[in-house]
């Protein structure tokens, strides 16, 4: 229990600061900026060049990208069906594919997991959903001209490095190592800081689209996920953290790209702040009944 009111607190305690407008979104900008910059960055290398990657679960990996291309297909055909057009269906597609499976899937998979739980979410966020982002995520933001900028993103070019210094056989020593760790793990709490005050529950105006994306990206996906890897007898930690990272809220960098490209930011907020809400009721009651 300790774990719930740590990642609660935090949260709890991002959203009071932000009412009571002592953070404000100068600050977060920089604090988005650092974990995007610095500590994820860390924390991907120290994660994925210690791998030993003919052992690694690779499959969770692919799990992921099947995932996204799958809530991509999705997505597409129930908006078309609904009548979106534009920035509203491209912001549609963006929340309903992408999961928040770091800033949200990390701190769940330690506190459920340990850090074995964690190292797993991390194979599943880098290596399996994030490359469909900064390709399809991109593109489907804003077009090929997007894609440009996709490539000079900062854990991109952490994953980049880590793997060929992992191929290389290249061992990172202390203190370097330690330093790289202690910046890494600053990402846990930070993302749960950022996502608390970032929550916008007066954003939700529409409700047809916000039930359809949660629906879909919390629900019909893992319990697909789920199914298939029942009857091909996959379980395990590796398995249940690919399922609990599918079943995340929608990521907090659609909102990113949709203001970035000027979509239809106030959708993307409303279902970002509704579908994190919900999965920290879920998270507390899972972890009570541990």
């Amino acid at each position: 229990m300790d774990k719930v009111f740590l990642i609660t607190g935090i949260f709890c305690l991002a959203m009071i600061l932000r009412r009571m407008g002592v953070v404000r979104e100068k600050h977060l900008g920089m604090v988005v900026r650092y974990v995007l910059t610095v500590s994820l960055p860390c924390l991907t290398l120290m994660t994925i060049a210690a791998l030993d990657l003919r052992n690694a679960h690779f499959d969770i990996a692919v799990i992921g990208w099947a995932v996204m291309l799958a809530g991509a297909v999705v997505s597409w055909g129930i908006g078309k069906l609904a009548g979106f057009t534009g920035a509203r269906l491209r912001v549609f597609m963006l929340v309903t594919t992408f999961p928040n499976t770091g800033f949200l899937g990390y701190p769940f998979a330690f506190a459920l997991f340990g850090a074995a739980g964690l190292s797993y979410a991390v194979i599943y966020d880098q290596m399996g959903m994030f490359p469909i982002f900064v390709s399809l995520g991109f593109f489907i933001a804003g077009g090929k001209e997007s894609l440009r900028h996709a490539v000079r993103f900062p854990p991109l070019i952490a994953l980049l490095e880590a793997l060929a210094l992992n191929g290389a056989g290249f061992m990172i020593t202390d203190p370097a190592s330690r330093i790289l760790k202690g910046i890494g793990w600053t990402t846990l709490p930070l993302t749960i800081f950022i996502i608390g005050s970032r929550v916008r529950i007066t954003a939700v105006r529409d409700y047809k689209p916000l039930v359809w994306c949660l629906a879909v990206r919390m629900l019909v996906l893992p319990l697909i996920l789920f199914v298939i890897l029942h009857l091909l007898g996959k379980g395990g930690v590796p398995y249940r953290v690919a399922i609990m990272e599918t079943a995340m809220p929608p990521a907090l960098t659609t909102s990113i790209l949709a203001l970035r490209y000027r979509l239809d930011n106030d959708l993307a907020v409303a279902c970002i702040s509704v579908g994190t809400v919900l999965s920290m009721i879920l998270f507390a009651a899972v972890m009570a009944t541990q």
